[in-house]
């Protein structure tokens, strides 16, 4: 009975300690489990808080490390206020200007995410928390290849100089020359500019009103309406079945289609609850609030006037449907919709009355001879961005 009772006894002792030992494991699992939770939202706040920090290079192209706010300031505050809209199991992403580096010269930036988290068994170790890290990069392409959601008007090169076409690029008053943007574009960001005139004084030739005609713009609607107006319209307020890419002639489309047009702009900005231009970058809703995005931005391809051959030096665009303008870049537009008194400053002898008018906030020059970016991953921005490894 007594060998009985010192093996019973021992059994209960190798039960205790092997019951300790696997809710150890069960705890640290446990723990372990949270942990990883944590470090994947601690990664994803990172992820999108350079990315929002590399957004600037594409939207903001007034800025520099000379102006005021600098680009590197802007670009860390994005990326900090982006983080803090993001949550590591339940408590917010905090990260400070010391966790953003941004390298202008390379368009990239790099944020750090460091949080320490609460351990739930562990502490029975004596180990009351971990420090979670994480890290992002994140680089905005110098030029672009194509874009997602170009609109169908094209705008001359020259379309921000207040000379002539033909004299513009002699004096080279142009958005894009030799594949890069120039200075001269550069000075000329939060210009006012006319997207598309609807009277016939102002068209570019007989019948020629700015507009281009993308692969899934029929000559005709098949439901009795104005010849490939719908698609027109629709190619406005949304977006194109394909990407609008770099170098490629498009064909002309000709007409007013002041219907259309007006339609798929309003749609686009979403009068009348439409944003208000203040600054680059400072866009007002309808309820008074400020933001730096807006649903009025849109881009246009930019076509290449001064390497159309027979349009210099009399300025002559070619007569007839069968005409084709090619894509050198692209113009990042707030439009502000039809030119009338609504619009203070618009109206004639500057634009035609009830043309579409905008604003100029970014310039984008295709590659020369292209680019090693896929056209069909790119964004409504023309000049994409992305995570990237770095060694």
């Amino acid at each position: 009975m007594r060998r009985q009772n010192k093996e019973a006894g021992y059994t209960l002792v190798i039960i205790a300690a092997v019951l300790v030992v696997f809710l150890g494991f069960t705890a640290l699992s446990v723990d372990v489990g949270v942990l990883y939770s944590a470090r994947a939202s601690a990664q994803r706040a990172a992820d999108a808080a350079a990315l929002a920090g590399a957004f600037v290079f594409i939207t903001r192209g007034d800025l520099s490390e000379s102006t005021v706010p600098t680009q590197s300031s802007v670009i860390k505050e994005n990326a900090i206020k982006t983080a803090a809209t993001n949550k590591m199991l339940g408590a917010p992403v905090t990260i400070t200007v010391d966790d953003v580096t941004v390298e202008p010269a390379l368009r990239r930036v790099t944020v750090r995410v460091t949080q320490s988290q609460p351990t739930l068994f562990a502490r029975i170790l004596g180990e009351n928390s971990a420090n979670i890290h994480a890290e992002a990069v994140a680089e905005a392409a110098t030029n672009g290849t194509a874009d997602s959601c170009a609109k169908p008007i094209f705008l001359p090169n020259t379309i921000v100089s207040a000379q002539s076409a033909c004299n513009a690029c002699s004096a080279g008053e142009v958005l894009i020359s030799g594949g890069a943007v120039t200075a001269f574009a550069a000075t000329k960001l939060g210009t006012r500019i006319q997207l598309k005139p609807n009277s016939a004084s102002d068209a570019l030739a007989p019948g020629q009103f700015y507009a281009v005609q993308f692969p899934n713009d029929p000559e005709q609607d098949g439901n009795g309406g104005s010849p490939g107006g719908d698609a027109f319209r629709d190619n406005i307020a949304t977006c194109p079945p394909t990407a609008v890419i770099c170098h490629t002639f498009y064909p002309v489309k000709t007409g007013n289609m002041v219907g259309p047009t007006n339609q798929g702009f309003s749609t686009l900005i979403g009068t009348p609850d439409q944003d208000t231009y203040v600054a680059i970058g400072q866009y007002q809703r309808a309820d008074g609030t400020m933001t730096s995005t807006s649903r009025s931005l849109a881009i246009a391809p930019v076509w290449d006037v001064c390497g159309l051959t027979g349009f210099c030096p009399d300025g002559d665009f070619p007569q007839g449907s069968n005409q084709t303008v090619e894509v050198i870049g692209f113009a990042l537009i707030f439009i502000e919709g039809k030119c009338n008194p609504d619009v203070a400053g618009c109206g004639p002898p500057t634009f035609d009355p009830n043309s579409i008018v905008g604003r100029l906030i970014g310039v984008s020059s295709c590659a020369p001879g292209g680019g090693t970016i896929n056209p069909a991953e790119t964004g409504a921005f023309s000049l994409p961005i992305r995570l990237v490894r770095v060694p």
